[in-house]
């Protein structure tokens, strides 16, 4: 009998950010530290600048999340790369929520009262979506993290919704470090060596 490994790859990332600040909407970020970028991503649009305590916002929704025809990878992890205003206290967060959809139709099949295009987002129906993480701040204006959540895909459509629960400082102005990343993770199956 032949032994097999189950390896991991990546897929084409999925990367969330402001095109008018973030380098075009394809990075890389201000500082190169701040960096969760593989390869060459698709860009998402969702415009994050001051976003206010308590408040949400939504990305436009996915063109396609589709790896070969109509399959796609099931298993996203995110990564967060915020950037505040002043410093957060410990502790505080910034929660990302899923919109899965099986429309690509912006304003079709959307959960939560999402509208499937980047604008301000009413937190009240995120009970309606998916839970993927939230990341807990340091007290620094920058936080980053590679891993702050994952999540399991069911439609091929989708949007990101992020929600500053940081209850006294608001995102900042300028969102040239600011993104988030779904990353795709795709099992591979190889004989082994």
């Amino acid at each position: 009998m032949t032994t097999q490994a189950v390896l991991q790859k990546y897929g084409t990332q999925l990367l969330f950010s402001d095109v008018t600040d973030f380098s075009g909407g394809d990075g890389p970020p201000a500082t190169a530290a701040n960096d969760l970028i593989i390869g060459s991503p698709t860009v998402v649009q969702i415009d994050c600048t001051s976003l206010a305590a308590a408040a949400g916002r939504q990305s436009t929704k996915t063109a396609t999340l589709a790896h070969t025809g109509s399959a796609w990878p099931i298993e996203w992890v995110l990564g967060a790369c915020t950037e505040h205003v002043a410093t957060p206290t410990a502790g505080e967060t910034v929660e990302f929520w899923w919109n899965a959809s099986p429309s690509a139709t912006a304003g079709t099949g959307n959960s939560g009262g999402a509208s499937g295009a980047d604008g301000a987002y009413a937190v009240a129906g995120k009970t309606q979506l998916m839970f993927i993480g939230a990341l807990v701040l340091r007290a620094a204006t920058i936080n980053v993290a590679a891993d702050v959540g994952r999540i399991w895909l069911p439609h091929l459509y989708g949007s990101l919704i992020v929600i500053n629960v940081c209850p006294t400082k608001a995102m900042h102005s300028a969102m040239d470090e600011s993104h988030f990343t779904l990353t795709p993770l795709i099992r591979d199956i190889q004989a082994a060596a």
